[in-house]
């Protein structure tokens, strides 16, 4: 099955958001980066709702349908009836216009398909000897496929609004009719691929994609006229998309009623399926929506006003729609569907490996299991069994990456030859090493809290808090303390900090010193050699008849080049 959601590493900051969001943990680690394991997902589009960085993508077939509009072949559109809750300033008639405009050949609702499939819903729930659980949710039917597969023959065998009404526009206008449906829902791309109902629906988009294509065709325009040359559109189906409204669509629904049970969320999903497998519960039907109060909480729609403001829009949208009652052009056998069971089967380690693997970072009894899930994982046991399943890594544990880098930098701090000094923009310490301590502590005692400047000058370390600059190979002497350094101030803006690195150079300077010491006596040595042998050449070259001049003056040159070389060491 091809990947609906996509991870842009470059945008992944590795902060397992999506780990924490995922109800399921279809989210594998890798280098850092995440990304989603498609025989785990459900696609309940969580992961990219909650990414702070968008670094999660979803398959755009926006290209696709543009195509079909250019081409031969007729378009038809179904567009989910919340739609009213992702456009404010369209109506269902503009919108109309507008996809007409573009070359649609149709736009219906997609509530005409949940008007036939509601038939089929009310005869299983006076005829099914069977707990009932509704799946025009594609989230719901992967979930219960692939984490409740013994619940497989307890969902509903009848196929989505979006399949139906894909079905019953291509009976109407033909088979070779183009069909793309737009609605909130991310799942619905890829059961619009199912084998078991290709053909249906040719393309997917969700509400946000309608959005930027609407945008980047100028479509947008509150001054549209209305198209409504379709037909109306029967009211009760148009609650389908909030939760409840499947029932409400062919039954009257007493919320007190324990046969009859409409739960909406993901959490609450798993929540009753788990009682059911149980068999703690088994009511006669379960109306499941994966999304927070229905399909109005899509990731699929533009984020805009808040659930029980949505839910009025599609309540007052289905109130204006008078109460038809339409003949679908489909027998039933063709919005019958078979569900068949692919769970997800994940090889657990033992417990031998689990305490190796929890060693690793640093856990050696329950009370190292902090359980904090920062990782993304309720706990350290569970991180640790995702670890051998290799879809999470070991340094993902952030209190023992914390402690880890801690120590490495106490480790620094604590060994370092040179002084490390931390002060804040007012020069008052706020940490400092051993070495800092040996080598200002003899005369005056280092202590957290008090201010630097009791110890020594701090006008640069106060400039470097103006300016923001860093100052190095500053050369300071302290001689009160025949102390001789080589400084770095480093400033810290986020934090308001300064750091001063201290290097004692006392030692190397004074073997600089005896070092130029022995050089000068070396020179005034080789002079008075010189002046001696001079002497002695002069007096033999007075016999040998001679001039000794231009001797002596390349060794005096010689002399001055060693003098000058010295010099400028």
């Amino acid at each position: 099955m091809k990947q609906v959601i996509t991870t842009q590493k470059v945008n992944c900051q590795d902060c397992h958001r999506c780990v924490r969001s995922c109800p399921v943990k279809a989210i594998g680690i890798e280098s850092g980066h995440a990304s989603v394991v498609l025989d785990k997902c459900i696609l309940c589009g969580k992961c990219v709702v909650e990414c702070p960085q968008q670094a999660k993508q979803v398959e755009n077939q926006l290209e696709i349908v543009k195509r079909a509009l250019a081409g031969d072949r007729k378009v038809a559109f179904s567009i989910a009836p919340s739609f009213v809750t992702a456009f404010d300033h369209f109506s269902f008639g503009q919108l109309r216009t507008a996809l007409k405009r573009a070359g649609a050949c149709a736009v219906e609702e997609t509530a005409v398909g949940a008007a036939a499939v509601s038939k089929v819903y009310a005869s299983l729930l006076e005829t099914a000897d069977y707990p009932v659980i509704s799946c025009c949710c594609p989230v719901v039917t992967r979930l219960v496929e692939k984490y409740y597969p013994n619940l497989t023959g307890n969902l509903a065998p009848v196929v989505s609004p979006m399949i139906a009404h894909g079905r019953i526009l291509k009976e109407k206008l033909g088979s070779d009719t183009f069909v793309v449906f737009i609605g909130p829902c991310i799942a619905k791309i890829a059961e619009g691929r199912d084998a078991d109902l290709a053909g249906a629906i040719d393309a997917v988009l969700t509400f946000e994609h309608l959005q930027q294509w609407l945008g980047g065709e100028n479509l947008q325009n509150s001054d549209l006229p209305e198209d409504l040359s379709a037909l109306d559109t029967p009211g009760p189906s148009r609650f389908f998309p909030i939760t409840g409204g499947i029932l409400k669509s062919f039954t009257e629904h007493d919320e007190t009623d324990t046969d009859i049970i409409t739960v909406h969320g993901l959490q609450n999903c798993m929540e009753v399926f788990e009682c059911m497998s149980n068999w703690e519960i088994s009511p006669r039907f379960v109306e499941a929506l994966a999304c927070d109060g229905g399909c109005i909480g899509g990731p699929g729609i533009p984020v805009s006003s808040g659930t029980p403001v949505k839910r009025a829009k599609v309540v007052e949208f289905a109130r204006q729609s008078p109460d038809l009652h339409l003949n679908s052009p489909l027998p039933l056998t063709s919005l019958s569907r078979h569900h068949s069971a692919t769970p997800v089967i994940a090889l657990e380690p033992t417990d031998i490996e689990i305490r190796e693997i929890l060693a690793k970072t640093g856990k050696f009894t329950k009370a190292d299991e902090k359980n904090c899930g920062a990782c993304g994982y309720s706990s350290c046991r569970e991180k640790a069994i995702a670890v051998w399943q290799g879809l999470a890594e070991v340094d993902m544990c952030i209190p023992y990456m914390k402690s880890k880098a801690e120590s490495f930098s106490n480790m620094v701090m604590d060994n370092s030859l040179n002084a490390i000094i931390v002060v804040d923009e007012n020069m008052i310490i706020q940490e400092f090493n051993p070495a800092s301590e040996k080598m200002f502590g003899h005369q005056v005692d280092l202590v957290k809290g008090t201010s630097l400047t009791r110890i020594m000058d701090c006008s640069d370390l106060k400039y470097a808090v103006e300016t923001q600059e860093k100052l190095a190979a500053r050369r300071v002497e302290y001689p009160e303390r025949c102390l001789i350094t080589e400084q770095m101030i480093l400033p810290v803006r986020e934090h308001k900090m300064v750091i001063l690195i201290i290097t004692d150079i006392s030692e190397r300077e004074k073997q600089d010193r005896e070092f130029q010491k022995v050089k000068m006596e070396t020179i005034d040595k080789a002079a008075e050699i010189i002046n001696r042998q001079m002497h002695v050449a002069q007096e033999i070259a007075g016999l040998l008849g001679e001039t000794t001049g231009e001797t002596k003056a390349a060794l005096l040159d010689l002399v001055g080049l060693l003098k000058e070389r010295d010099a400028r060491t």
